[in-house]
């Protein structure tokens, strides 16, 4: 029995097909098969595996985070008298948040754009290696999602920032000018 099927049906809705067919046909779902169906079988395993780097995804960000403030963190209290001596001399505490904001988005900033640009030749370079044998392949980058990856990478900097400024501002001019 051969059967066209619409290309816009979704692998819920052909999946579904199947099943209907089959119990139409008194067979079971497996002795249906088709470029359609294994398609529909593929997009199913490339969307859990999507979700699945997706997951870890998240958690990278969440490691990166804590990464970033603990290096503001270290940062804020090395550079103690510095901060002090600037405080003394009339930078304000606002002033002082926003310069370690600076900071905070210029790491988290260079380090999201690194990762992206090796990720994407990382990908492009395996990519090749593993489907060049059947044709070029060329590149395709989505640029919504990385300039997304970017703006919350950016945003995760910022938000890091926040505790060692807060500590860094609470810190009195002669206090921290007293430290060793």
């Amino acid at each position: 029995l051969w059967l066209a099927v619409d290309r816009d049906l979704g692998a819920t809705e052909l999946m579904q097909l199947r099943t209907d067919l089959a119990a139409e046909l008194k067979v079971n779902d497996y002795q249906l098969s088709g470029a359609a169906i294994g398609r529909a079988a593929f997009d199913q395993v490339i969307d859990v595996m999507l979700l699945v780097v997706t997951g870890l995804l998240a958690v990278a960000v969440l490691i990166a985070l804590v990464g970033v403030a603990n290096t503001l963190s270290l940062s804020v209290l090395e550079r103690t008298r510095e901060s002090s001596l600037l405080r003394a001399l009339g930078l304000t505490r606002s002033q002082l948040h926003g310069m370690l904001a600076l900071e905070a988005v210029l790491v988290s900033g260079v380090a999201a754009l690194t990762g992206t640009v090796l990720g994407v030749l990382y990908g492009w370079l395996g990519a090749r290696s593993a489907l060049g044998s059947f044709g070029d392949v060329v590149p395709s980058l989505p640029w919504l999602q990385l300039a997304a990856v970017l703006a919350v990478a950016v945003v995760a900097g910022l938000l890091a920032s926040v505790l060692p400024a807060r500590r860094a501002g609470r810190l009195s001019p002669v206090e921290g000018l007293a430290t060793t």
